[in-house]
């Protein structure tokens, strides 16, 4: 029982929990479990799906929302959600958009005990997954050839973005896997600094909350006990994430600042092969989504504080259609 409370509050606490370390407060499990119970016994959105692949000896299950205007590949995004939670909990940030631009996105599972409360293995970071050693790139790989040979994607305009433990999986996925996407977007996400250099330059749109109160800024231990016992290393100061962005990407003219206000930004936009990064700095932002819609179930519960300075989706969004490989 020990074993299984602590697995549940790490998981819960990568999601992105001001109130994780409540968690000895009684009957917190038992209404986190109930949430996301809750949503996922909701029905689906209209247009979302289903689906399973099979990657070596494991089966993988991700959603697939296919907004396509036509039968012609379309762009594909990768959404990766936070630690604690699964695929759905993503789908409210990106479903408007998906049937706005006639793209299509993709929705994976991490790993987790009941296939909910879910982990990816960032290396350095997080549950379940990592403790398992989950071959989280592989999957992630693996779905992309799929649904390229399928033709639904265009193999061109492939890209990946993700929250939190998702975000740090995005950035595992630009390093090891250069050669297939377009470009990748982490929102509150981290790096552990000890990852080699990517094969080629991957433009990247990187944003986080100076007041993160799960993943810090600063970089070392989560403040949260219970994420902090989940790393295996210390989180990257984030702008030591950006440096090393920079550097590989081969960028090496000043970027262009707006370094005051609430959303600061660095934009270095001629890097090496025309790739890019954008750097977002949210002076007052916690851990969040900005500008997203209220997710169901446990996500919900944990994201405390909304942010709508700016809008997550609409900068990644804006950032990916510039960015096309050859």
């Amino acid at each position: 029982m020990r074993t299984l409370y602590v697995l549940l509050a790490t998981a819960v606490a990568v999601a992105g929990s001001p109130i994780a370390a409540q968690t000895d407060r009684p009957g917190l499990r038992e209404q986190l479990r109930a949430r996301m119970a809750a949503s996922d016994n909701a029905p689906l959105p209209a247009g979302v799906d289903p689906r399973t692949l099979a990657v070596g000896a494991a089966t993988r299950n991700y959603l697939l929302l296919d907004a396509r205007r036509d039968k012609a590949p379309a762009p594909l995004v990768i959404a990766l959600h936070g630690g604690g939670g699964n695929g759905k909990t993503m789908v409210p940030r990106w479903a408007d958009k998906a049937r706005a631009e006639g793209i299509v996105v993709a929705f994976p599972d991490g790993v987790g005990r009941d296939g909910r409360m879910a982990t990816w293995n960032a290396g350095g970071c997080c549950g379940q997954a990592m403790a398992t050693n989950s071959n989280d790139v592989g999957f992630i790989g693996a779905l992309i050839d799929e649904l390229v040979r399928s033709g639904v994607a265009d193999p061109k305009r492939v890209y990946v973005t993700g929250m939190s433990n998702g975000g740090m999986l995005t950035h595992k996925v630009a390093i090891a896997l250069s050669g297939k996407i377009a470009a990748a977007a982490v929102v509150s996400g981290a790096m552990f600094g000890d990852e080699g250099a990517p094969a080629g330059p991957v433009p990247i749109m990187i944003m986080h909350g100076a007041k993160d109160q799960v993943v810090p800024y600063a970089g070392g231990p989560s403040p949260i006990g219970f994420v902090a016992s989940a790393q295996s290393r210390d989180f990257q100061a984030v702008e030591k994430t950006v440096a090393y962005w920079v550097k590989a990407d081969g960028c090496t003219a000043a970027p262009k600042a707006s370094p005051t206000g609430e959303v600061q930004t660095q934009d270095w936009a001629s890097c090496s092969a025309g790739s890019e990064v954008l750097f977002y700095r949210l002076a007052s932002a916690t851990h969040t989504w900005p500008g997203a819609k209220a997710p169901a179930g446990a996500t919900r519960m944990l994201e405390m504080t909304p942010y709508d300075a700016i809008d997550a989706t609409d900068a990644a969004w804006t950032f990916f259609k510039r960015h096309v490989r050859p």
